[in-house]
């Protein structure tokens, strides 16, 4: 089975995620897609970061509909910071049959030499990649030249929205329209990101 593995704080989950997701799937280069929810993401801060059971509880509020996609809290049981190459080898040890790839946007292809052990990770999996660029401008990235067989492009109309975005939408006029109905009654009902 080939599984598409979206990393993310989903501080909080949006519908930026879910489209990343269904693109993925109608691809037809993946057969389910996960979200790894990160308790903390060595790149992000914690100073705005809801709990790690509350983002985890609104990515599965947000996916109860969905039947590929699905949520993975493996890093909840590893050690902080979470470093994706030791998710990917501890996945790949726990389910020694499934094919992984890692689900992103073009901004994760530009960051990731400032990743622990990034070439190392860009052996262990390929990258789907979500762009709305052409493909043959953003080949052009050092990091795909270099490993051209370990990237692929997904067609992707990329939603304009962030996670900063909308906890300000959230924090100044309490809703947003870029979460699903569960996740912002969710976000309401806790009190998060000072609602």
């Amino acid at each position: 089975m080939n599984i598409a593995l979206l990393f993310g704080s989903f501080n909080p989950v949006h519908n930026g995620h879910l489209a990343m997701a269904h693109a993925a799937l109608q691809s037809n280069k993946c057969d389910e897609v996960w979200f790894v929810v990160s308790p903390h993401n060595p790149l992000k801060s914690l100073n705005t970061l809801a709990s790690a059971n509350d983002r985890a509880h609104m990515v599965s509020l947000a996916l109860q509909n969905e039947s590929k996609i699905k949520i993975c809290t493996i890093e909840f049981d590893m050690p902080t910071p979470s470093y994706t190459i030791h998710t990917i080898r501890k996945l790949k040890e726990e389910y020694p049959s499934f094919n992984f790839h890692i689900l992103c946007g073009t901004d994760v292809v530009n960051s990731l030499p400032a990743w622990y052990k990034y070439e190392e990770l860009i052996q262990a999996v390929k990258f789907l990649v979500c762009s709305r660029e052409i493909e043959n401008q953003f080949a052009q990235h050092t990091l795909i030249q270099d490993h051209p067989e370990q990237f692929e492009f997904i067609a992707f109309e990329a939603i304009d929205v962030s996670s900063t975005q909308i906890r300000e939408q959230l924090s100044q006029a309490g809703e947003s329209s870029q979460v699903t109905e569960q996740v912002q009654d969710y976000i309401i009902a806790q009190r998060l990101y000072g609602v």
